[in-house]
């Protein structure tokens, strides 16, 4: 994608929003900031589905239901209230939004959240980090501003992730955590499914979920009127397209497990699979205690090949001082 357009839209968000953004971390350095290894390939053998608040969510939610399960769920800030009160209760919580709205979103569900671990931006609304969540983890957005030197100043976090574009976006770079460093799979699920990212919406549905209101969103967000990958006659707009191109680049450049369980979208790069088959993939869960032993063993391997390295290159650097000095 264009680096300058990238770099453009991030001096203009945080051109508005980063005094806001400064309170928000300062408020946020109260909590403990554990340390994202924790997550580290514990989804190797399942599947993990990450659900964002298009119209494909709502009309898939019986199914999801019914296979719960038999996965791990990933909600973004909206959707938890509309998983919950559906009898879903998501694995995780992700929330990055400074404004995203407490009351409205959250503080009807608050009997709901012991049983979900929430993973929050330090920069985004403190009222959600406030509920009783089964775990509370931190993180940082690395971006082109290199603004997470900031933020993680004032908050204390040091669990960096690469920036996305929205909510729905930043969940998948979470769950994988490629960046310039190259290609990962931090999270280790086999799986990562999608379901709500149409980034568009289709004429005579809704714009989100089980959204009932009647709001002129839907006309003032209209700037393209599309064909979506269903075939189907849609409409979407200038930040929701550059979103699905974002999400494409990234799945292509790094060659993640997305399966897009929905074809109401506009989103390229990333295989299509049916969201009931899906939902039921499972293969060896058992490796994943073997790939965590075996990365830990590499790791304090590597550790000893970096000691012995650096000793024998003092001895040699010894010897050769003395070789100079007596010629």
């Amino acid at each position: 994608m264009d680096a300058n357009h990238i770099l453009m839209q991030s001096k203009a968000a945080y051109n508005q929003w980063c005094v806001q953004w400064r309170e928000h971390a300062k408020e946020h350095s109260v909590y403990q900031m554990k340390p994202m290894r924790d997550f580290e390939n514990t989804g190797v053998g399942k599947a993990v589905l990450c659900v964002a608040n298009g119209y494909s969510f709502e009309e898939n939610i019986e199914t999801i239901k019914k296979y719960q399960h038999n996965v791990d769920i990933l909600a973004c800030d909206k959707t938890f209230g509309h998983l919950v009160s559906h009898g879903i209760k998501p694995k995780y919580l992700m929330v990055c939004d400074a404004n995203v709205n407490y009351d409205k979103f959250l503080e009807p569900y608050l009997d709901q959240t012991s049983d979900t671990i929430l993973f929050a931006n330090v920069c985004s609304n403190p009222k959600w980090s406030s509920a009783n969540w089964k775990d509370k983890y931190f993180f940082i957005n690395k971006d082109i501003l290199k603004s997470e030197t900031e933020f993680s100043n004032l908050s204390g976090c040091k669990n960096f992730i690469a920036a996305g574009t929205n909510v729905s976006n930043a969940m998948v770079v979470l769950l994988t955590q490629s960046d310039n460093d190259g290609r990962k799979n931090y999270f280790g699920y086999d799986k990562i499914l999608l379901i709500g990212y149409d980034y568009s919406w289709r004429a005579g549905k809704k714009y989100y979920s089980f959204d009932e209101e009647d709001n002129l969103k839907p006309n003032y967000m209209c700037h393209s009127y599309i064909t979506i990958h269903s075939g189907a006659f849609g409409y979407t707009s200038g930040n929701l397209a550059f979103s699905a191109e974002w999400l494409a680049e990234y799945a292509r450049a790094f060659k993640l497990p997305l399966i897009q369980c929905t074809k109401d979208t506009i989103t390229s790069n990333i295989q299509f699979g049916d969201l009931e088959k899906q939902l039921q993939y499972s293969y060896k869960v058992e490796d994943k205690e073997k790939v965590r032993d075996y990365v830990s063993q590499l790791r304090e391997l590597m550790a000893k090949k970096f000691e012995l390295e650096t000793k024998l290159a003092t001895i040699g650097k010894d010897h050769w001082y003395a070789h100079v000095a007596a010629s």
